[in-house]
Protein backbone atom coordinates (compact mmCIF):
# COMPACT_ATOMS: atom_id res chain seq x y z
CA UNK A 1 0.00 0.00 0.00
CA UNK A 2 1.01 3.59 -0.63
CA UNK A 3 1.07 4.46 3.07
CA UNK A 4 3.46 1.69 4.10
CA UNK A 5 6.50 2.84 2.09
CA UNK A 6 9.12 3.82 4.62
CA UNK A 7 12.30 5.54 3.63
CA UNK A 8 13.72 8.44 5.56
CA UNK A 9 13.15 11.81 3.89
CA UNK A 10 15.56 14.46 5.21
CA UNK A 11 15.14 18.22 4.82
CA UNK A 12 17.73 20.85 5.74
CA UNK A 13 16.15 23.75 7.64
CA UNK A 14 17.96 27.05 7.09
CA UNK A 15 17.30 30.74 7.48
CA UNK A 16 19.21 33.65 5.97
CA UNK A 17 22.08 33.26 8.45
CA UNK A 18 22.76 29.54 8.25
CA UNK A 19 21.56 26.05 9.03
CA UNK A 20 19.08 25.57 11.89
CA UNK A 21 18.86 21.77 11.71
CA UNK A 22 17.58 18.74 9.81
CA UNK A 23 14.00 17.50 9.74
CA UNK A 24 13.34 13.80 9.12
CA UNK A 25 10.10 12.01 8.26
CA UNK A 26 9.65 8.38 7.21
CA UNK A 27 6.75 8.81 4.83
CA UNK A 28 4.72 11.52 3.13
CA UNK A 29 1.49 9.56 2.50
CA UNK A 30 -0.82 8.77 5.43
CA UNK A 31 -4.33 7.50 6.10
CA UNK A 32 -6.93 9.11 8.33
CA UNK A 33 -6.33 7.93 11.90
CA UNK A 34 -2.57 7.51 11.53
CA UNK A 35 0.06 9.58 13.34
CA UNK A 36 2.52 11.84 11.53
CA UNK A 37 5.85 11.24 13.27
CA UNK A 38 8.87 13.44 12.63
CA UNK A 39 12.30 14.09 14.10
CA UNK A 40 14.28 17.30 14.33
CA UNK A 41 18.06 17.28 14.67
CA UNK A 42 19.22 20.69 15.90
CA UNK A 43 22.71 19.58 17.00
CA UNK A 44 24.32 20.12 13.60
CA UNK A 45 22.90 23.62 13.10
CA UNK A 46 24.93 26.82 13.11
CA UNK A 47 21.96 29.00 14.15
CA UNK A 48 20.50 28.51 17.65
CA UNK A 49 16.84 27.47 17.57
CA UNK A 50 15.01 28.70 20.67
CA UNK A 51 11.54 27.34 19.92
CA UNK A 52 9.65 25.57 17.18
CA UNK A 53 6.07 24.56 16.50
CA UNK A 54 4.60 22.22 13.93
CA UNK A 55 0.92 22.15 12.97
CA UNK A 56 -0.98 19.56 10.96
CA UNK A 57 -3.19 21.64 8.68
CA UNK A 58 -5.60 21.38 5.79
CA UNK A 59 -5.60 23.97 3.03
CA UNK A 60 -8.88 24.48 1.19
CA UNK A 61 -8.97 26.42 -2.08
CA UNK A 62 -12.21 27.49 -3.76
CA UNK A 63 -11.95 28.57 -7.39
CA UNK A 64 -12.95 32.22 -7.97
CA UNK A 65 -16.00 31.50 -10.12
CA UNK A 66 -17.57 29.47 -7.27
CA UNK A 67 -16.95 31.94 -4.45
CA UNK A 68 -19.78 33.85 -2.82
CA UNK A 69 -17.75 37.04 -2.78
CA UNK A 70 -15.36 37.19 -5.67
CA UNK A 71 -11.82 38.27 -4.92
CA UNK A 72 -10.05 40.70 -7.20
CA UNK A 73 -7.59 39.31 -9.70
CA UNK A 74 -9.20 35.86 -9.87
CA UNK A 75 -7.16 34.53 -6.93
CA UNK A 76 -8.69 31.42 -5.32
CA UNK A 77 -9.96 31.79 -1.76
CA UNK A 78 -7.70 29.87 0.63
CA UNK A 79 -8.48 28.81 4.20
CA UNK A 80 -6.33 26.84 6.64
CA UNK A 81 -7.56 24.65 9.50
CA UNK A 82 -5.22 23.30 12.18
CA UNK A 83 -6.03 19.74 13.33
CA UNK A 84 -3.08 19.06 15.67
CA UNK A 85 -0.15 21.10 16.99
CA UNK A 86 3.13 20.52 18.80
CA UNK A 87 5.20 23.34 20.32
CA UNK A 88 8.53 23.01 22.06
CA UNK A 89 11.21 25.22 23.60
CA UNK A 90 14.41 23.71 22.30
CA UNK A 91 17.47 25.80 23.20
CA UNK A 92 20.38 23.40 23.80
CA UNK A 93 18.28 20.51 22.46
CA UNK A 94 20.21 18.25 20.13
CA UNK A 95 17.38 16.00 18.93
CA UNK A 96 13.64 15.95 19.45
CA UNK A 97 10.58 14.37 17.89
CA UNK A 98 6.85 14.87 17.62
CA UNK A 99 3.73 12.87 16.81
CA UNK A 100 0.60 14.51 15.37
CA UNK A 101 -2.57 12.40 15.04
CA UNK A 102 -4.66 12.75 11.88
CA UNK A 103 -8.28 12.76 13.12
CA UNK A 104 -10.49 9.96 11.81
CA UNK A 105 -13.30 12.48 11.45
CA UNK A 106 -11.32 14.58 8.95
CA UNK A 107 -11.57 14.59 5.17
CA UNK A 108 -8.84 13.04 3.02
CA UNK A 109 -7.21 15.21 0.38
CA UNK A 110 -9.07 15.68 -2.91
CA UNK A 111 -9.31 18.00 -5.90
CA UNK A 112 -12.29 18.93 -8.11
CA UNK A 113 -12.96 21.75 -10.57
CA UNK A 114 -14.61 23.69 -7.72
CA UNK A 115 -12.52 23.07 -4.63
CA UNK A 116 -9.33 21.33 -3.50
CA UNK A 117 -8.31 20.13 -0.05
CA UNK A 118 -4.63 19.48 0.65
CA UNK A 119 -2.75 18.58 3.83
CA UNK A 120 0.52 20.03 5.07
CA UNK A 121 2.86 20.34 8.03
CA UNK A 122 3.32 24.01 8.91
CA UNK A 123 6.52 24.74 10.84
CA UNK A 124 7.39 27.94 12.68
CA UNK A 125 10.91 28.47 14.02
CA UNK A 126 12.21 31.09 16.47
CA UNK A 127 15.96 31.53 16.12
CA UNK A 128 18.53 33.72 17.83
CA UNK A 129 20.07 36.61 15.92
CA UNK A 130 23.22 36.32 18.01
CA UNK A 131 25.82 34.07 16.38
CA UNK A 132 27.11 31.37 18.70
CA UNK A 133 24.46 32.05 21.34
CA UNK A 134 25.56 30.61 24.68
CA UNK A 135 23.06 30.85 27.51
CA UNK A 136 24.68 28.35 29.86
CA UNK A 137 26.74 29.36 32.89
CA UNK A 138 30.50 28.75 32.76
CA UNK A 139 31.27 25.19 33.86
CA UNK A 140 34.05 26.00 36.32
CA UNK A 141 33.67 28.76 38.89
CA UNK A 142 36.12 29.31 41.78
CA UNK A 143 33.19 29.87 44.12
CA UNK A 144 29.44 29.18 43.96
CA UNK A 145 27.52 31.78 41.98
CA UNK A 146 23.91 32.19 40.96
CA UNK A 147 23.51 32.27 37.21
CA UNK A 148 20.60 33.86 35.42
CA UNK A 149 19.95 33.93 31.71
CA UNK A 150 19.81 37.14 29.71
CA UNK A 151 16.68 39.26 30.02
CA UNK A 152 16.40 39.76 26.28
CA UNK A 153 17.51 37.76 23.27
CA UNK A 154 17.06 39.23 19.79
CA UNK A 155 15.18 36.71 17.66
CA UNK A 156 13.98 36.06 14.13
CA UNK A 157 11.06 33.88 13.10
CA UNK A 158 10.39 32.03 9.88
CA UNK A 159 7.98 29.38 8.68
CA UNK A 160 8.11 26.42 6.30
CA UNK A 161 5.37 24.23 4.83
CA UNK A 162 5.78 20.56 3.89
CA UNK A 163 2.93 19.08 1.84
CA UNK A 164 1.75 15.57 2.75
CA UNK A 165 -0.97 13.35 1.31
CA UNK A 166 -3.81 12.01 3.41
CA UNK A 167 -5.89 9.14 2.03
CA UNK A 168 -9.15 7.59 3.27
CA UNK A 169 -8.81 5.04 6.05
CA UNK A 170 -9.86 1.42 6.12
CA UNK A 171 -13.58 0.84 6.82
CA UNK A 172 -12.73 -1.17 9.95
CA UNK A 173 -10.78 1.73 11.49
CA UNK A 174 -13.45 4.24 10.43
CA UNK A 175 -16.14 2.20 12.20
CA UNK A 176 -14.40 2.93 15.53
CA UNK A 177 -14.76 6.69 15.01
CA UNK A 178 -18.53 6.75 14.46
CA UNK A 179 -20.20 3.90 16.30
CA UNK A 180 -23.60 3.03 14.89
CA UNK A 181 -26.68 2.14 16.85
CA UNK A 182 -26.25 -0.84 19.11
CA UNK A 183 -28.61 -3.03 21.03
CA UNK A 184 -28.06 -5.24 24.00
CA UNK A 185 -30.26 -7.74 25.73
CA UNK A 186 -30.23 -8.66 29.40
CA UNK A 187 -32.01 -11.85 30.36
CA UNK A 188 -33.04 -12.14 33.99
Amino acid sequence: PATSCRSLHLYNISDGRGKVGTFGIFKSVYRLGEDVVGTLNLGEGTVACLQFSVSLQTEERVQPEYQRRRRTGGVPSVSHVTHARHQESCLHTTRTSFSLPIPLSSTPGFCTAIVSLKWRLHFEFVTSREPGLVLLPPLEQPEPVTWTGPEQVPVDTFSWDLPIKVLPTSPTLASYAAPGPSTSTITI
